[in-house]
């Protein structure tokens, strides 16, 4: 080919290089600070918007929570870890086993460390409680701009955040020192980067990393991975899709590898003789754990659950159910109604249901029914169905329908607010947490720091920063699980002192209702079943499930077993004496009668032979 047949593939005149390297570098940055001051100039109302709906949510979400929810075992399992991460920089202040990822707690110790937390906190568990404000005012902002990048109208992210933030049973939930609430914001994150307007690679590794941060704060992340794709699938180019698509993988297995590189480089990876596992861990998560049965069941725990959920709140659940499969046709919706109809299916699998599952649920619940509406809004407001149908949509009806749905809206809100108004001031006022406080303090005061406690995981921590031994503090739950906790008893359990459980360990235990163990219980707990059977209560506070018992424990008690075998061995006896006694009375009634009728013969024959005298002569 010669050189005047060759036509470039590019223009023959370029535009002049600009090589002044002494100006460029200066006006960069100049630049970025011009476009973020016109941005925050042109988005002043939403910034207002969300400050607001911020500082109102913090608020509902502050005032009473360490008072409601009461604390409860886990609770204090996530706050001891991160008590072990911050003190003693293990991953737990036991054998740490690989039931969840430590990133969860390893986020709680920074922030406490960070603030100071045990010390200022009224207790153990309420220091980590501060971290869950801190995830729920950093979840606002990000539901409020994802909203806003799924084309949602202020109208409608307004509603997703009222939705979030005040509803009570999300109030109740986000309020615990849960893992779940920890992965909340990371989710959030995550989708709010796939869904960047512009569908760039830094995108697709910030939503990448944010989703590993989550899975690696708790393992149920993983279950929203379908979601967060489809999200980033609507939201790239199909020019560059694949490459995205990679990267964001590429990214997530990388982080998400650490793990089971962690357990691999401890010789936990697999299971084998003489130490725990990630391989056993997981299959226990998955197969080998007790189900909580199903959900249609009203005798099953899964059953209980659910009731429990909408007992705090019915109507953000029936909203979503009702909404989700009209959100999972609008296109704008449709990641966000998978995400939530996932952890759905999950549901109806008849597996383990933890008592927080539906917490990483709620967000995506008001986002899906905040979506609904607001798309039905558009309809009206945007012209859509004009669009579609123009001589049959003019602008009064277009008009109409905007009214329609604002009416709707308006009644559901005076609806639903009255509904809420009632759990939402028992959340601000109630103090349910009375009971383990007052328990706590009899504890402090009447135990001394050489006896051995068995106790709620959410008491382990004040009882050690109170002076406490730690091998002298027991969790119930490890007593006969961890081969390396030990109580010097022989056998163990003439070992321990006292035992401080609420009454949701006593459901946990299946003890029975008056108070002694169940079968179950010595069967599951043999060494704490025993110990409870030779304890009596020494102190009881609170009510209901709020209640907290102090038990001592005396070897030397009989069981109730061992009374009852007493008593009836007595009532035995004190029979068998009265039947004697009787059969005794019996005999000398007999003999006395026989004597009588003896007797009387004898009289008789007296008589009988005077008679006969005096007529012989």
């Amino acid at each position: 080919m010669t050189a005047s047949t060759f036509t470039p593939h590019y223009p023959e005149s370029l535009p002049e290089l600009d090589l002044d390297l002494d100006r460029a570098p200066a006006a960069a940055p100049r630049r970025r600070l011009a476009r973020l001051r016109s941005q925050l100039a042109a988005r002043r109302l939403d910034l207002l918007l969300v400050l607001l709906l911020t500082a109102v949510a913090g608020w509902v979400h502050a005032n009473g929570m360490y008072d409601s929810p009461s604390r409860f075992d886990d609770e204090g399992s996530y706050t001891a870890y991160a008590w072990a991460v911050q003190y003693k920089h293990v991953l737990g202040h036991y054998t740490y086993w690989y039931a969840h990822p430590p990133l969860g707690w390893i986020q709680i110790a920074v922030w406490n460390t960070l603030t100071n937390g045990f010390a200022h906190a009224p207790y153990a568990v309420a220091a980590a409680r501060n971290f869950m404000l801190v995830c729920k005012l950093v979840s606002i902002p990000l539901m409020y701009g994802l909203a806003a990048r799924m084309g949602f109208t202020r109208l409608g992210r307004v509603i997703a955040i009222a939705l979030f933030a005040f509803s009570p049973l999300a109030v109740y939930f986000t309020r615990a020192a849960l893992l779940d609430n920890i992965v909340t914001p990371w989710l959030l994150a995550s989708f709010f980067f796939a869904a960047s307007p512009r569908r760039s690679i830094r995108g697709a590794t910030a939503s990448a990393v944010c989703l590993a941060v989550a899975v690696l704060s708790k393992e149920t992340a993983l279950l929203y991975l379908p979601a967060v794709v489809v999200m980033l699938w609507q939201h790239t180019d199909k020019r560059n899709r694949r490459f995205q698509l990679g990267l964001f993988g590429a990214w997530f297995t990388m982080l998400c590898t650490a793990y089971p590189l962690y357990a691999l480089l401890h010789n936990e990876l697999l299971i084998g003789p003489g130490h725990v596992s990630l391989e056993w861990a997981v299959k226990w998560q998955l197969f080998n754990r007790t189900g909580s049965g199903s959900i249609f069941d009203p005798h099953s725990l899964a059953h209980t659950v659910i009731r429990s959920w909408m007992d705090q709140d019915a109507w953000l659940p029936k909203l979503t159910l009702a909404l989700v499969v009209p959100a999972l046709a609008i296109r704008r919706t449709r990641a966000l109604a998978l995400a939530f109809a996932i952890q759905v299916v999950q549901l109806l699998r008849g597996g383990y249901l933890p008592y927080p599952y539906v917490i990483a649920m709620i967000p995506f619940a008001a986002l899906t029914v905040a979506g609904t509406v607001d798309w039905l809004w558009q309809l009206g407001r945007d012209g859509m169905l004009t669009r579609l149908k123009p001589r049959k949509w003019p602008r009064a009806r277009r008009w109409t329908w905007s009214a329609l749905v604002l009416a709707v809206v308006a009644a559901m809100t005076v609806t639903i607010g009255h509904a809420w108004s009632y759990p939402l001031r028992d959340l601000r006022t109630q103090d349910r947490d009375a009971g383990s406080a007052a328990a706590l303090a009899w504890v402090e005061a009447n135990v001394p720091h050489s006896a051995y406690v068995v106790v709620d995981d959410a008491f382990w921590v004040d009882l050690v920063r109170d002076g406490f031994p730690q091998s002298h503090v027991i969790w119930f739950t490890k007593l006969d699980v961890d081969p390396a906790v030990r109580v010097p008893g022989h056998p163990q359990w003439t070992g321990i002192d006292y035992v401080l459980l609420d009454q949701q360990d006593d459901l946990s235990l299946h003890m029975q209702n008056d108070g002694q163990p169940s079968p179950d219980t010595r069967k599951t707990y043999p060494t704490l079943g025993t110990a409870l059977a030779h304890a009596t209560v020494a102190a009881h506070y609170g009510t209901g499930l709020d209640s907290v018992t102090v038990r001592q424990v005396d070897p030397n008690r009989p069981t109730v077993q061992q009374l009852a075998a007493q008593r009836a061995a007595a009532q035995q006896a004190a029979a068998a004496k009265a039947a004697a006694a009787q059969e005794a009375a019996n005999k000398a009634a007999k003999a006395r009668a026989e004597a009588q009728i003896a007797a009387a013969k004898k009289a008789g024959q007296a008589k009988h032979g005077g008679r006969s005298g005096a007529r012989k002569p």
